[in-house]
């Protein structure tokens, strides 16, 4: 699900810049009126289109003649210095052809005739704005390739002669469309930048629609957190203007992830939330019926997940998006294979019963998504028509679209999409390989039968149990060989594992050592700012040795557990700072948390400064939170993020210009790691480090 702004196409509004209020208000005969009296030849113009707007519903033909008239005046040499109504006239043509007959191509070919003549005038900004309605035309009809490239050309143009015409619509509309095309990394770029336009320029009314979709990138990204987080901003701002639609598809998206995340009875109830704004906005319960049944899907109850498909598809109202319709219909066949072959598993004339109601659906699901080129729904659909065709025997076409699949896999670059058609033509060529072999193995029996070669095959037979034999004792003697290597070894990394513990362990009593001495040192100094240094760096010093002590206290030397690290540095920096005690701390980590010494000491220092500066100055003498996550991104790259309650830093503060030793070292650290350092406020301060573990930073 996604949120696409409200874009109102039709010439009445396009109208307003040009026409004075008042003609609106007047009859048709007054328009006429007003024609045949002596007026200037913009003002007739005007009343042409006008009169073309008017007849255009009731009497399409006559607003046409309008229109045509308009047309000539607008080329005539009357209005040579008034290029801009040419293209005018053009695109209410276009309108005209669409609202009035329903007819897209002649819309979009007066469009691209109106941006012609804009062009051909040097009118940029009518260009772009002509050509950002022929954009999400486009993305309406499901065109998305042609609706990505006419908005980057209106991003484009807009850059290159400093305009803002629709900006931050365009980049979050690309966004989303490429986000339909699997692009992702072109989704994500887009829809960042459009956030990122918005806050720039304070025009930030509708920056919910890039939140909602970049959620949905990182949704695809399995960042289910990260997801969330962008949903309820958006549902921050939706709510906050009371937009209806906006609330209800926030909810709904965040039911898809809680399922992801195996919280079903949570995502019943956002679900729930969803179709009680749908309701009143008299929608179809199509939505509603399909989300709830992939929670039953995930249930393992059957029945009702294919009741509630029955019941979506049964709902689809008329004008659905093709790409959505192909949707339910492939989830309503997945329903109809797990209830085959679950409960009606043993009863051969049900199960193939089910497959051939699949079958339709299938083949009606794929013809939608190719016909719109989605590609994660045509993806989709590709997978379940092969899999159909292969459950009803039908081989040939099952590979035919297995193959496809695999196809389509490889354009987007879906791993493990990828995977799961690499099983399937696996699975079904195992099939029929097995077949054939069953074939053959039949009919070497009947050879076999009809020869009675008794005689070779009792000698074949002792020649197999002689190699056999001198095969076992080959391997029984390697055995041997390899179990007496084993002992060497195992004993050899015994004393290394030794030995290395010894070490860390005295690196972590030389750190204590080098600890006190900084305290017996400080305690001379009558200094603050000199003795609050002199804490900082036996704090600092702390951090390391904690490092050290977890290293030779865990089983496994090379790593240790930062998260478990993290909660311990946390408590012993709370019996430094008087603020501590009011302040309720939470350690999380989602995904591998476990990293070595060369990215564990940089780390630990990074999160010894930002804990610091938060018992220092973000709480004062007030309660508060602290909290501390470390989250996986994959490919070796993670993120730390850390955020308090507190008061937060000056509104102008800039982490990249920071002159504080602590903040610096932050910095210096992060790159350090290959990373960075960020700096938001939200209800408090907010740090988020992405880092590179060792490994990837050695490929790198």
């Amino acid at each position: 699900m996604h949120v696409t702004p409200k874009v109102i196409f039709k010439p009445f509004l396009l109208l307003l810049t040009l026409l004075p209020h008042f003609l609106f208000s007047q009859e048709v005969d007054s328009l006429k009126a007003i024609l045949d009296s002596d007026v200037h030849d913009t003002v007739r113009v005007r009343i042409l289109i006008g009169l073309g707007k008017e007849y255009e519903s009731t009497n399409f033909d006559q607003g046409l003649q309008y229109y045509q008239q308009a047309l000539r005046l607008s080329r005539s040499d009357a209005l040579a210095d008034f290029p801009r109504f040419e293209g005018l006239v053009l695109e209410n043509i276009g309108f005209a052809y669409y609202y009035g007959q329903g007819k897209s191509t002649e819309l979009i070919s007066y469009l691209q005739e109106a941006m012609n003549s804009h062009s051909n005038a040097g009118l940029l900004e009518e260009l772009s704005k002509t050509e950002f309605n022929l954009a999400t035309f486009y993305a309406n009809f499901s065109k998305y390739d042609s609706a990505v490239y006419h908005y980057d050309r209106v991003i484009t143009r807009n850059k290159a002669n400093d305009m803002d015409v629709q900006m931050a619509t365009s980049l979050s509309s690309s966004g989303l469309n490429s986000y339909y095309l699997r692009d992702l990394d072109k989704a994500a770029e887009s829809l960042l930048e459009s956030i990122r336009y918005s806050r720039a320029t304070g025009d930030t009314a509708r920056i919910y629609a890039p939140y909602m979709n970049y959620a949905l990138v990182l949704k695809e990204q399995g960042q289910f957190e990260r997801a969330k987080e962008y949903i309820k901003a958006s549902l921050e701002k939706v709510k906050q203007i009371d937009y209806t639609h906006g609330i209800a598809l926030s909810y709904t998206n965040i039911g898809q992830i809680l399922i992801k995340q195996d919280s079903l009875d949570e995502a019943f109830e956002s679900f729930t939330k969803a179709w009680e704004y749908q309701q009143k906005l008299g929608r179809s319960p199509v939505d509603y019926y399909n989300n709830i049944a992939w929670i039953e899907k995930q249930r393992g109850d059957y029945r009702k997940n294919h009741e509630h498909m029955v019941e979506a598809v049964e709902s689809i109202p008329e004008g659905y998006a093709p790409q959505s319709t192909a949707d339910v219909y492939t989830s309503l066949v997945e329903a109809k294979l797990f209830l085959a072959d679950s409960v009606y598993f043993d009863l051969t004339n049900e199960r193939n019963k089910l497959y051939r109601e699949a079958l339709p659906y299938a083949q009606s699901s794929w013809q939608l998504a190719d016909s719109v080129n989605s590609g994660n729904v045509k993806l989709k659909s590709a997978e379940i028509l092969a899999l159909v065709n292969a459950k009803l025997n039908w081989f040939q076409e099952a590979f035919k679209y297995s193959q496809i699949a695999r196809e389509l896999s490889d354009e987007i670059n879906d791993q493990a999409r990828t995977d799961a058609i690499a099983r399937m033509t696996t699975e079904f060529e195992t099939e029929r390989i097995e077949d054939e072999n069953a074939l053959l193995q039949e009919t070497q029996k009947r050879q076999v039968a009809q020869l009675k070669q008794q005689r070779y095959l009792i000698l074949g037979g002792l020649s197999v149990l002689v190699l056999v034999a001198a095969i076992t004792i080959i391997i029984q003697r390697n055995r041997i060989k390899l179990k007496k290597a084993n002992t060497i070894v195992q004993k050899s990394l015994e004393e290394k594992e030794l030995l290395l513990k010894e070490i860390h362990h005295r690196v972590k009593n030389n750190l204590q050592v080098v600890s006190s001495l900084l305290d017996l040192q400080s305690r001379d100094i009558e200094d603050e700012k000199a003795l609050s240094t002199f804490m900082e760096g036996q704090n600092r010093v702390k951090a390391m040795a904690l490092i050290h002590q977890k290293l030779y206290q865990n089983e496994d030397l090379a790593t240790i557990d930062f998260a478990e690290y993290a909660e311990q540095l946390m408590a012993e920096l709370a019996t430094i700072y008087p603020s501590s005690g009011e302040v309720a701390t939470k350690i999380s980590a989602q995904g591998k948390s476990n990293f070595d010494i060369d990215t564990a000491i940089p780390l630990g220092l990074i999160l010894n400064e930002l804990i610091s500066n938060a018992y220092k100055y973000a709480f004062g003498e007030s309660k508060g939170e602290l909290n501390v996550s470390i989250e996986s991104l994959g490919s070796g790259k993670h993120q730390l993020t850390v955020s308090d309650t507190g008061q937060g830093l000056p509104a102008d503060f800039d982490i990249a210009k920071a002159k504080s030793l602590g903040l610096r070292l932050v910095r210096r650290l992060s790159k350090q790691l290959y990373g960075s350092a960020e700096y938001y406020y939200e209800q408090g301060s907010k740090f988020i480090i992405t880092f590179t573990d060792t490994l990837e930073r050695k490929s790198i």
